[in-house]
């Protein structure tokens, strides 16, 4: 009994984009089922490459260039969009794949109207970043940036950069500078070399950005005041001057192992809205008593909506207690207190510890604390 083909009866929009969540080799061989699908293909807008997933198969990489470029030129031939393209590029053990290759493929789908790009490679390919000002999206990894720059990137809104090497300690300014509408921007692992030639231009304020995940940007002459604005902030070291954030209501804090906890209360009177804090508690300094300094008024943050504290790496030492003791007594609002403990904790300690935490007083009697 032959059964109905049923998929071919959907219109060509919805096929299109049901082959666009398919790796792009996949979605290409349903060119091979009739005409029709050779068209519907060339609306997919999303190109997905993997050369793991050739890797992977036993397939020579030469297969993996070709299909990338062939695919590439027939959007372009076609003049079909390309909104969204992810390109990972893992290792070539024959050294078959070229930087040159590489600039071709990105710059032939940025003609195709182009508006988002995650690329990845562990090659350390140089990125020309000044070609893509249309982007919205833009996510890279593993690349060198060239110091070039267009004067404004207008479109873009989120800008991921991790394990980035810059040529000059100014360029996250620099480009931060250029992004007037930019809403998500994280940095991670950022390297590079200390130039002596400065950045003169002012620092603009990001008035849209709503969520920063950075990480070691001191070294980069980027001030914290450049994210005050955000919702959503996470720092894997705090450091520099701490501005006032109006807007923060989520905050995950890491600090340098040498610094008190009392440094913490002092980032808290900054963040007037916060309602959620996840703290890695830093090792206590060896040059100090391991206790903290209490406040003598508490942050505001704690007496409105702070609902929530997330404490990780707790060792359950006589400052973490104290914080937790004071954060709990003063957090008129608090419904989760979280603890996560390192694996060299066992369960025997984790439950001296639960017992010491729940016998303190809380203001808020709907908190309720949860060890990890």
């Amino acid at each position: 009994m032959q059964m109905d083909d049923r998929i071919s009866a959907l219109p060509d929009d919805i096929l299109s984009h049901i082959l666009s969540f398919l790796p792009t080799e996949d979605a290409f061989t349903t060119t091979l089922l009739s005409k029709r699908w050779k068209l519907i293909w060339l609306l997919v807008p999303v190109l997905n490459f993997d050369d793991q997933r050739f890797i992977t198969r036993g397939k020579p990489y030469v297969h993996f260039m070709d299909m990338v470029k062939s695919i590439i030129c027939a959007k372009r031939k076609h003049r079909k969009p390309i909104k969204k393209m992810y390109l990972k590029c893992h290792r070539d053990s024959n050294h078959e794949l070229s930087e040159v290759n590489v600039r071709k493929w990105l710059f032939g789908a940025a003609n195709c109207g182009m508006e988002h790009l995650e690329f990845q490679t562990t090659l350390l390919f140089y990125f020309y970043i000044s070609n893509f000002r249309n982007l919205v999206v833009l996510k890279l990894k593993a690349v060198r940036l060239n110091s070039c720059l267009p004067g404004h990137f207008q479109s873009l809104k989120t800008l991921h950069l991790n394990d980035i090497y810059i040529l000059k300690h100014w360029y996250i300014r620099k480009l931060l500078n250029s992004c007037p509408i930019l809403e998500d921007f994280e940095a991670k692992n950022i390297s590079g070399k200390y130039s002596p030639e400065e950045y003169k231009r002012e620092f603009k304020s990001l008035t849209n950005l709503v969520r920063a995940d950075i990480s070691n940007l001191n070294r980069f002459d980027v001030p914290l005041e450049a994210f005050s604005n955000v919702q959503f902030l996470r720092v894997e070291e705090m450091y520099g001057h701490v501005p006032v954030f109006p807007n923060l209501t989520h905050a995950e804090l890491g600090f340098q192992s040498n610094v008190d906890l009392s440094s913490v209360f002092r980032v808290l009177e900054k963040l007037p809205k916060l309602q959620n804090l996840v703290l890695e508690m830093p090792e206590p300094s060896t040059s100090v008593e391991s206790c903290i300094l209490i406040p003598f008024i508490s942050p505001e943050c704690l007496s409105s909506q702070f609902k929530e504290c997330t404490l990780t790496n707790y060792r359950g030492q006589k400052h973490e207690l104290q914080f937790a003791q004071y954060i709990m007594l003063n957090s008129t609002n608090l419904r989760r207190m979280i603890i996560c403990t390192p694996s060299s904790v066992n369960d025997k300690e984790k439950l001296a510890m639960q017992m010491e935490l729940s016998s303190f007083l809380k203001s808020s009697s709907p908190c309720q604390i949860y060890f990890k």
